[in-house]
């Protein structure tokens, strides 16, 4: 069966503490798609270097947050999960409502 996960990057507890830097728009929109471009090679690395890549149906394409959605199996889920990398969750489906 297949569902819907998010995975964004673990985070220390203190990574928000100082105020960011100020830029213009611009740049701040290219570094925020290079982040994301990254942070979606970050997890296709890892799931390729674990053999998991057959239990993945699809995965998002790069935005500009460090987040990816893949439709996958719930071992995937489980493996994303134990990776200190890794934030990873189901996401909420709202069919049959």
């Amino acid at each position: 069966m297949w569902i819907e996960t998010i995975v964004m990057p673990r985070e220390e507890p203190a990574a928000y503490s100082s105020p960011a830097p100020r830029y213009d728009r611009e740049s701040g929109q290219q570094s925020a798609c290079a982040m994301g471009r990254q942070f979606r090679d970050t997890v296709l690395s890892y799931l390729q270097s674990n053999e998991l890549m057959s239990a993945v149906k699809w995965i998002s394409e790069p935005g500009s947050i460090p987040m990816v959605t893949l439709h996958c199996t719930s071992r995937v889920l489980e493996q994303l999960q134990k990776s200190p990398e890794f934030e990873a969750g189901r996401s909420l489906s709202l069919t049959g409502f």
